[in-house]
């Protein structure tokens, strides 16, 4: 026992040493280059690049979570095109939300059956919940449209959706800038699932607003459920201990952007598949975009 516990402070005392003795840019570059060397085994590859920049995530989790997501680095490297597309693969946490997603749709402004219809993912990874829609939600979509910061997860999936003759199509930019990268455009459905968390509480309402301004029927969201209380009563967004990812009050920045909440599910500590379920559905006020500068 005492061995072992000598072991792990050795570990930590040495992981302290380096970031303390060599600069973050640097650090970062080291995460990267260790991150490509297949030699080494790839639990301890994914420890290392978020080992050697965790004081990043203490003073400033929203770049942080941007770089490892940029570098498909840590969590960012399971999601392979492979192990992702087919209504096979789709988790039940999200099979949950497109079951929702369907039941509150408005009829009368999105038919799933009749074209044309127009979907923009946000933090779309490789795509493949955008051809779960085109597959097996709404075989009439005209336009399905995403965008992700991470580069090996668009050229990945976007060369299988290629390969499938899908209508997908999907570019890479920072979510951050989503005013930007949507120009003056809008979209029938607009949806972001488990991406929210990756921003803190003023980039997270930025990019609500972005889409509450351009969707013409539908927004669909969801994040990251506090287990103790409702997050429509978080009086503030709080980051999470064991991975500094951010609890966030969404029905709260839908109402701040002018968007008014249809729906939404919260179910506190409850885990399926590992996620906690907190969707929220609401409607778009795409005329808003005539007063955005």
């Amino acid at each position: 026992m005492r061995i072992a516990s000598g072991a792990a402070y050795l570990k930590r005392a040495a992981r302290q040493t380096i970031r303390r003795s060599i600069p973050l840019p640097v650090r970062k570059r080291m995460a990267v280059w260790i991150d490509r060397q297949k030699w080494i085994n790839a639990d301890r590859r994914a420890w290392w690049s978020v080992e050697l920049i965790q004081d990043l995530a203490q003073k400033n989790a929203g770049e942080y979570h941007k770089f490892l997501w940029s570098n498909h680095l840590a969590y960012a490297a399971s999601y392979e095109a492979s192990a992702r597309f087919g209504a096979e693969n789709m988790k039940p946490s999200r099979r949950m939300f497109f079951s929702d997603l369907r039941r509150h749709l408005d009829p009368s402004r999105i038919d799933p059956m009749r074209a044309p219809l127009s979907i923009f993912e946000v933090g779309c990874s490789s795509g493949y919940q955008l051809r779960y829609l085109e597959t097996d939600l709404f075989p009439m979509a005209k336009e399905l449209e995403g965008v992700d910061i991470d580069p090996y997860a668009i050229d990945s999936g976007s060369e299988y959706l290629r390969r499938v003759g899908s209508k997908v199509r999907l570019k890479r930019g920072d979510i951050e800038d989503l005013d930007r990268l949507m120009g003056g455009k809008t979209y029938d459905l607009i949806l972001c699932t488990g991406v929210l968390m990756y921003l803190n509480e003023e980039a997270a309402a930025k990019v609500v607003g972005a889409m509450i301004r351009r969707a013409g029927a539908l927004v669909a969201l969801a994040g990251l459920a506090s287990p103790d209380i409702d997050n429509a009563r978080l009086q503030r967004s709080i980051p999470r201990d064991r991975d500094r990812s951010f609890v966030h009050n969404i029905d709260a920045m839908v109402t701040n952007a002018g968007g008014t909440i249809l729906a939404r599910r919260w179910e506190g500590a409850r885990l399926v598949d590992g996620h906690t379920i907190y969707f929220v559905f609401a409607t778009g006020n795409p005329q808003q975009e005539r007063n955005v500068s």
